[in-house]
């Protein structure tokens, strides 16, 4: 009878799913960056903590502004697993991948205002037109680390691999104990 009330599946995932991005956003953020693992598992967590709570905010705000069919749609997935419109649910996935890639790259500058971090500096642009020789060796913009495209790879391998475990569980099929 509690868990009709307490959708306990749908925390249970989220905790796991959770778990899982920080793993996999930390792994990624620490290469790209070049950071230390413990700043790297910092960021992550801060970013994937600060999401979700943002995304069941603007859920349960938005929720009772839609239409009754997008609502019942909505919430018969999120809570019970069904799936009415999968255009829907593509469109809705694009749309909170873009807002939680937003929302991680201003959650981690955040951060590193509130620990005092500083960025990297800014190379200098130099004029081309005077020869400098061999002293002229300045980073690549390759070489230089983006942090907005590394939380853009780090949010794109965690939702990858949760998007798996949303297809498997979807696919094989539920157990009852």
């Amino acid at each position: 009878m509690f868990t009709d009330v307490l959708p306990l599946r749908a925390i249970l995932f989220q905790l796991l799913f959770i778990v899982l991005a920080i793993a996999i956003e930390s792994i990624v953020l620490q290469k790209y960056l070049g950071i230390g693992q413990k700043t790297s598992i910092q960021y992550a967590a801060t970013a994937n903590l600060a999401s979700p709570v943002v995304g069941w905010l603007i859920f349960f705000t938005v929720e009772s502004s839609l239409p009754p069919s997008w609502r019942v749609q909505l919430i018969g997935y999120i809570f019970y697993d069904r799936i009415n419109s999968p255009a829907l649910l593509i469109g809705l996935a694009f749309s909170i991948f873009i807002g939680t890639f937003l929302l991680k790259v201003q959650t981690i500058n955040w951060l590193d205002q509130i620990l005092g971090i500083r960025k990297p500096s800014t190379v200098e642009v130099q004029d081309p037109i005077k020869f400098r020789g061999r002293t002229a060796h300045r980073q690549t913009f390759s070489e230089l680390p983006n942090r907005a495209l590394a939380v853009l790879l780090a949010n794109a391998a965690s939702f990858s691999a949760i998007t798996f475990l949303i297809a498997v569980r979807t696919i094989l099929p539920p157990t009852n104990y």
